[in-house]
């Protein structure tokens, strides 16, 4: 999504792509936004925390722009429909206006309801409209603006040439801030319009590119063609682009399995380009079928999906229906990229800057699934490492606390590649099949599709399929920083098959959480064989007691490297015999049982002594407590029911040590 200048990882599963590009699809995606960045932060407009006027909302964009290349000029006239969210007798758009320093930038001539002319005022970036009459709550307005200029931004809006023909060009890319260097309207990635249309004027050897379906194409008398874009789903004012140039048009048509349907796919290659990226662009169709089946149909199959080529970079953009590539960015990872996005980032748009992860993360994570498609187990991997090299260097919340930092958003340690670590750790959690239901249905539920989401939309859809309570997780990766650093003792428990391993974690980076709480997984090595145990890990110091096949030679922490961490170097100790007697004198019985579970045990050192029952995950179900219990012999019950059969460790701790037994349920 977006474009930034970044060198970055070179996954391997791409030494399968046409085109030796050292970068991950993330990257390429992130490019163009820094470089865009790096000239705004000084520009008043970088005020642009602000989310738009919150007493209107927009329905629908229409936009006829005349173009002119060399000398270059914009002159437009945007149809805005709206309606009020309260009385109100004025309210705003955003439109950049001239700046004394530069010249550019865009004035407005006219602004008209109907045939009549109304007052406004344009200045500081603000274009004030104030209607004949007030507007009641939920009164629709449709109102004309007529406006020209030079666009100020030097990446929102962008007269160029190609590289090598130095062919004119002409594109756009609005993220996050860039909508109104072009055209007039509510910048908020929260405000959709319910559809749209762009007519684009230019000389007549530009081949004018928009989102949706190209509803006419017009020669003029004067030497210019008219294309006529219509798009009839709903669209942030972001993801609306335009891109025109002498490109020649490749068709690579998908016909998907699931519903028989074919879905055009239309790609505007500069001419001189096309010879070289056809192979990466024939991957598309593939890619569309692989992420219906992951994700449900593809979000725009009334109308199109494609690639328009702007630019000289590496840098994709996800524009609805119609991603823009720069030229070096058909590379598989970067499409499939931008691809995804139009699930989630176009059908699915945050409704705020500060959760773009829901946009970033999970088209990056998108790249390791196609990696997982091309090239297996292998593939996926090899994708997730390099992301948790990427992750472990952020800084700061995936939350994005500052937007008016460009560079907060487009983190691509944070936003990019952390944001899919979350998903890659979500999928363990919960599971595979589980994991894509949640990504299906997300994608389905009428409360965000084709609308916006905030991470909380996310988790209540993730909790209701899993049905369990992912608070801890979301809280902790989401509003959290850092990650767990482990360290693990081991101690051997003479004459059992057990080990008391000590789980310790140290937060790496930050205090915030102290300590993360995850499913651990853990591989308990011996000359007899190895053995695989999940263990639930909340709390920063935990001791659990687990089965091993005899002596022990090795403890490995996560070894499917399911989490974002680092591990220390486990330690192996023996525990002395001073323990032998108290498991002598631990009796529990019946066992198996299902209603009740009795437990005599011994105290050889007044204090406190917790009895703690815990399932195959390491989850505590049942503690029981004494603050203080004397020396001697003591019996307590356990309530068992309601819990499900299966295998249980029962574990009592006290002052003199600690020991178990495991305890089976039917």
């Amino acid at each position: 999504m977006r474009f930034f200048y970044f060198i970055l990882l070179f996954f391997p599963f791409l030494a399968q792509a046409q085109l030796p590009i050292n970068t991950s699809g993330g990257a390429a995606c992130q490019e163009h936004k820094a470089a865009y960045f790096n000239r705004i932060t000084s520009n008043p407009k970088a005020r642009v925390a602000y989310a738009g006027d919150p007493s209107i909302d927009v329905t629908y964009y229409g936009l006829e722009l005349y173009l002119t290349h060399t000398p270059n000029y914009l002159r437009g006239a945007a149809t805005v429909t709206l309606k009020s969210t309260a009385a109100i007798s004025s309210f705003f758009l955003d439109l950049n206006s001239t700046t004394a320093t530069t010249g550019t930038g865009l004035r407005v001539d006219s602004v008209k309801v109907g045939n009549q002319k109304i007052s406004y005022q344009h200045a500081q970036n603000k274009l004030t409209v104030t209607p004949a009459q007030p507007l009641s709550t939920g009164q629709a307005l449709t109102l004309l603006v007529y406006y020209q200029g030079v666009p100020a931004g030097d990446d929102s809006f962008v007269f160029g040439r190609h590289d090598t023909t130095n062919d004119p060009v002409i594109w756009s890319l609005s993220e996050p801030y860039g909508a109104p260097d072009w055209f007039p309207c509510k910048d908020s990635p929260g405000d959709k319009a319910d559809s749209s249309a762009v007519r684009i004027t230019a000389p007549n050897q530009f081949v004018s590119v928009s989102n949706g379906i190209l509803v006419s194409t017009t020669s003029n008398l004067d030497g210019t063609r008219t294309y006529h874009w219509r798009n009839s789903y709903p669209i942030a004012q972001y993801l609306i682009s335009v891109a025109s140039t002498n490109y020649e048009r490749y068709d690579t048509p998908a016909t998907l399995a699931t519903s028989g349907t074919t879905l055009p796919i239309t790609h505007y290659v500069y001419p001189e380009t096309l010879t070289r990226v056809k192979a990466s662009l024939d991957k598309t169709p593939s890619m569309v079928q692989l992420f219906t089946n992951l994700f449900g149909p593809y979000p725009f199959l009334r109308e199109k999906y494609g690639h328009a080529q702007i630019g000289r970079g590496n840098g994709g953009m996800e524009h609805q229906t119609i991603s823009s590539m720069e030229e070096n960015a058909f590379a598989s990872d970067v499409i499939a990229h931008e691809l995804a996005h139009q699930w989630f980032g176009d059908k699915i748009t945050c409704r705020d800057w500060q959760n773009i992860w829901l946009n970033e993360g999970f088209a990056s994570y998108a790249e390791a699934l196609y990696a997982e498609s091309a090239n297996g187990q292998a593939g996926y991997q090899s994708t997730m490492t390099n992301f948790m090299t990427r992750a472990r260097r952020a800084r700061g919340s995936i939350y994005v606390q500052d937007i008016t930092n460009f560079g907060n958003i487009f983190s691509p340690d944070r936003s990019y590649a952390k944001g899919a670590v979350v998903l890659h750790m979500l999928r363990a959690v919960v599971g595979q099949e589980t994991f894509f239901s949640i990504l299906r249905a997300y994608a389905a539920s009428p409360t965000v599709a084709y609308k916006s989401a905030v991470t909380e939309d996310f988790q209540a859809i993730a909790e209701q399929v899993y049905g369990q309570s992912l608070n801890y997780f979301f809280k902790q990766w989401i509003y959290g920083e850092g990650y767990p650093s482990y360290r693990a003792t081991v101690s051997t428990n003479p004459g059992t098959n057990t080990v008391s391993v000590r789980l310790q974690q140290r937060n790496a980076i930050a205090t915030n959480p102290g300590s993360f709480t995850m499913p651990v997984q853990m591989r308990i090595q011996s000359a007899a064989g190895d053995t695989t145990v999940t263990v639930f890990n909340d709390q920063a110091d935990q001791t659990f007691t687990l089965p091993a096949r005899g002596a022990v030679t090795g403890l490995l922490i996560d070894p499917a490297n399911l989490i974002l961490k680092t591990v220390e170097t486990s330690t192996i100790t023996p525990i002395t015999a001073v323990n032998e007697p108290l498991m002598g004198n631990l009796r529990v019985y019946p066992n198996p049982t299902a209603e009740t579970l009795t437990v005599d045990f011994s105290v050889y050192a007044s204090g406190p002594v917790t009895l703690s029952l815990t399932n195959m995950l390491g989850q505590r179900v049942r503690t029981l407590t004494e603050s203080t219990l004397g020396v001697g012999d003591h019996t307590r019950t356990i309530n068992l029911r309601d819990l499900a059969s299966g295998r249980y460790t029962l574990t009592i701790l006290q002052e003199s040590g600690q020991f178990s037994r495991v305890v089976l349920i039917h």
